[in-house]
């Protein structure tokens, strides 16, 4: 049996640890902009690609699980009722915002893409993957609030 959360809503453990943390990383992409503004780019990078590779860590070890469980199932029949289509929206668009930012992430770290695929436009790309991090995050909210 799942062990209860300490947020007191009584959703599980797992679910109030990773609303905290997905909450904490919002607010640190927040603090990356704020470093990349006053040009500590450095610190930007760091920060912005921790909140990166920790989200994949939180995407395998809490969210993926449960949706593999008790959403897949149910697609696409159940699609209709918040309680598959909050999840299943949440879940599409966070996995294109996840993808965005591993792709911002090689793009800005590395020389690993070929020049085809490489933007120069930074803030344009870093301000929308910033964007859709937040309506994840709003996602997830209305997500952990139907389950409850």
């Amino acid at each position: 049996m799942d062990a209860a959360g300490f947020l007191g809503t009584g959703a599980r453990l797992a679910a109030d640890v990773n609303l905290v943390v997905q909450l904490l990383m919002g607010f640190a992409l927040l603090l990356g902009m704020i470093l990349a503004r006053r040009r500590l780019y450095r610190a930007h990078a760091v920060c912005q690609g921790s909140v990166v590779l920790l989200n994949l860590v939180m995407i395998a070890a809490i969210m993926l699980p449960p949706f593999a469980r008790d959403i897949a199932p149910g697609l696409p029949q159940r699609l209709g009722q918040s309680y598959y289509f909050f999840p299943t929206l949440h879940a599409v668009l966070g996995s294109v915002t996840q993808l965005l930012g591993l792709y911002i992430l090689i793009r800005a770290g590395t020389n690993w893409l070929p020049k085809a695929l490489c933007f120069e436009n930074y803030k344009l790309w870093m301000r929308t993957a910033l964007t859709l991090w937040w309506i994840v995050i709003f996602l997830g909210l209305a997500t952990y609030y139907v389950w409850l």
